[in-house]
């Protein structure tokens, strides 16, 4: 081995040392997915090389892991009364794969798993929270006077959608509060 080899291998391995103490700094604050990792450290100019096994010393000391990432974010989301498919979205903008994001998911939300159902007990299913935010925009829509008319079914049916809920559950939502509104049903 030359001398110009020797060396160039001790830079590569100080590039390399450096890659991964950077992307420790940038994990220390918040856990993220390793599409964030990646493209903080494509940001800051390292190797896609440097990047790949920075990933992979990440992975290997479980400072990095998008399932268990793609859980963690679920169940923060569903207590802010998100839905699925607006969850499924934000972990798509973290540069998570869709298949990665749906096998961690369908996984997690299941009945035999006792940390899913610990979970439902604590902010409801997803039923349970969309209409928990439909009644309490109908209070706050009753408390001003306002009737429930058709319009503000839409309204309603407009926020549970930017929130994420599926179509069947939105429409179940708004049945209920169509009885819950008591007016007659020419409003509708």
């Amino acid at each position: 081995m030359s001398f110009n080899d020797f060396f160039g291998l001790e830079l590569e391995d100080k590039v390399l040392e450096k890659c991964k103490n950077t992307a420790l700094r940038y994990i220390t604050a918040q856990v993220k997915s390793e599409g964030q990792i990646a493209d903080y450290l494509k940001r800051k100019g390292f190797l896609e090389t440097h990047i790949k096994d920075t990933i992979q010393y990440l992975r290997d000391y479980n400072y990095v892991d998008d399932r268990m990432y793609c859980v963690l974010y679920y169940k923060e989301a569903a207590r802010k009364g998100k839905g699925r498919r607006r969850i499924e979205q934000e972990l798509l903008n973290k540069k998570i794969s869709k298949s990665a994001i749906r096998d961690a998911l369908d996984e997690f939300v299941s009945e035999e798993n006792p940390e899913y159902q610990e979970m439902i007990e604590d902010v409801g299913s997803e039923s349970e929270r969309a209409l928990a935010v439909g009644r309490k925009m109908l209070s706050q829509h009753l408390e001003l006077g306002k009737t429930a008319d058709k319009n503000f079914m839409a309204k309603v049916g407009r926020r549970l959608m930017s929130l994420g809920y599926d179509s069947s559950i939105l429409y179940s939502v708004i049945g209920t509060l169509m009885k819950e509104g008591k007016t007659s049903d020419d409003d509708y």
